[in-house]
């Protein structure tokens, strides 16, 4: 009896563990789809409010923010680069962490250069926060294990981050 009772608690418990983990994986693709539409078509305002809340305080605030992804995109532009397409992985790993839930989450970015195409495997960070109403994203590009709390202070190592892998050029075939 008491063996099926615990059995019974592991399968449910299991159950709406898993249910949870798909609930999140979800959200972040819903949230990570408006992500990639805005940096596709270069939309500030919407990028801002994807982007983690500290960061544009460590940028000097919206404005500051908002001028800093005009010139990277200008300084893009003006080397022939153009995003062709962002798309999410779907082995995203999650953990909660105090009140947010801090998620690695796999991503393909195909950038069109001059000559030809990169192929950019990387990650990003998925932050949700209130209960997961929001969800935020952080670029991994310069971030380490050494540096990671200086942009995210809870972040607290039971996610590791990814090696980072060299973009895969494409010559264009005349």
């Amino acid at each position: 009896m008491v063996k099926k009772l615990l059995l019974g608690i592991i399968f449910w418990g299991t159950t709406l563990s898993l249910h949870a983990q798909n609930q999140i994986r979800e959200e972040i693709k819903t949230a990570g789809q408006i992500y990639a539409y805005a940096q596709l078509h270069g939309d500030h305002e919407i990028l801002l409010d994807f982007t983690y809340p500290a960061l544009i305080e460590k940028a000097g605030g919206r404005d500051a923010m908002k001028k800093l992804l005009k010139q990277i995109q200008e300084t893009k532009q003006a080397r022939g680069q153009r995003l062709a397409s962002l798309e999410f992985g779907e082995e995203i790993e999650a953990v909660q962490v105090a009140d947010e839930v801090h998620a690695i989450v796999p991503v393909t970015l195909v950038t069109k250069v001059p000559g030809g195409t990169l192929i950019s495997d990387s990650n990003l960070i998925a932050v949700g926060t209130e209960d997961r109403a929001n969800w935020y994203f952080i670029e991994t590009t310069s971030l380490e294990e050494k540096n990671i709390q200086k942009v995210l202070p809870t972040w607290d190592f039971r996610l590791a981050l990814p090696f980072k892998k060299p973009p895969v050029f494409k010559e264009d075939k005349r």
